[in-house]
């Protein structure tokens, strides 16, 4: 059974004016209880006590309750954790928390300090003077966090993060764009499979599982925008974003297409093969051809001569033929691992 997901259930991150706006209208509509004694000006004071007290309570309940919803990032596990600090710059992000938990406590104690000026009010219109004046403070004090709530709205990017088993080893299907990777995790699956999204890709990533009779030995997972082109293509951030995936135990699937109408020739396939082996030297990789309903002899003799040296599997994902070895040999390259014989 996957674990929840970390960052599915963040609260949403107004931005300043977003949340100055909201506290104010709430305040515009809230009601105190009248007194029997029908004094205006005690009336009017206590209105205005009910305004501030309100801005306080919507600011700060909103600002402390953004900061309850974060998950730890320190207790997350090492896949979640590497890929918030791909977004968010680590010091950044401590000091953006601390930031809005001490706004909260500003607001909070200025609105003890004004109510306690409205009560000394001796007009109606000193009263209304004195909310005023808290406005105009809270809103400089929330408006000075424009960059920490932006920063904070970042982390909403990995809200559609796969849910990942970490008990079960996980499968990462790669190679070059349209060799079938997303059909062959729809075979080996189960059950249909999830799909998700990955940060700094711009396709929906393919969850699936692989059942037994005690529930999942394995999980399986396509990696569109990811394992799909050589290092050298990528940039510093990419190329961390595909480092999170060493976080989960399992191995790698490597499909190459030979007849090439993936749109990419053999040569370029083989770059991306020799890529995806530099980054996870620690973790099996089976390889296998696809396509082998369409493939003549003479290109999947030409792809064998390509890996020579390499043991090679056949499959046809379209019909899920051969795709069942394909797992088979990688959970026992793992289960040996792991066993370390």
């Amino acid at each position: 059974m996957a674990s929840e997901q970390p960052f599915s259930k963040l609260p949403s991150i107004p931005s300043p004016e977003q949340l100055i706006d909201v506290a104010f209208r709430r305040a515009s509509k809230a009601t105190a209880k009248m007194p029997t004694k029908r004094d205006k000006l005690l009336i009017a004071k206590l209105k205005e006590i009910t305004r501030v007290r309100t801005v306080a309570s919507v600011m700060v309940n909103r600002l402390r309750s953004i900061k309850k919803g974060i998950p730890s990032i320190d207790s997350l596990h090492p896949f979640y954790r590497d890929l918030f600090y791909v977004i968010i710059d680590p010091d950044k992000f401590k000091i953006a928390l601390a930031r809005i938990s001490k706004a909260a406590s500003m607001v909070e104690r200025l609105s003890k300090e004004y109510v306690s000026k409205l009560r000394e009010a001796t007009t109606i219109s000193e009263a209304a003077r004195i909310r005023r004046e808290y406005y105009g403070r809270v809103a400089s004090i929330i408006k000075e966090l424009k960059s920490d709530l932006s920063l904070l709205s970042e982390i909403k990017r990995l809200g559609k993060l796969p849910s990942f088993d970490f008990a079960v080893p996980t499968i990462i299907v790669s190679g070059a764009p349209n060799v079938g990777k997303s059909s062959f995790v729809k075979c080996v699956s189960t059950a249909k499979p999830e799909v998700a999204e990955y940060p700094f890709t711009t396709k929906s990533v393919s969850l699936g599982h692989i059942m037994g009779p005690r529930g999942a030995i394995a999980q399986v997972v396509d990696t569109p925008g990811l394992l799909d082109r050589p290092l050298e293509e990528r940039n510093k951030i990419e190329l961390q974003a595909i480092v999170a995936l060493k976080n989960l135990e399992g191995g790698i699937v490597f499909l190459m297409d030979p007849t090439e109408t993936c749109g990419y020739p053999l040569n370029y396939q083989i770059n991306v093969l020799r890529s995806v082996k530099e980054m996870f030297k620690e973790k099996p990789i089976v390889i296998a051809i696809t396509k082998i309903d369409i493939a003549s002899d003479e290109q999947i003799k030409k792809a064998m001569e390509k890996l020579k040296g390499e043991r090679v599997f056949t499959c046809n994902t379209l019909e899920c033929i051969g795709v069942q070895e394909v797992v088979e040999e990688l959970l026992k390259e793992v289960m040996k691992g792991a066993s370390g014989n």
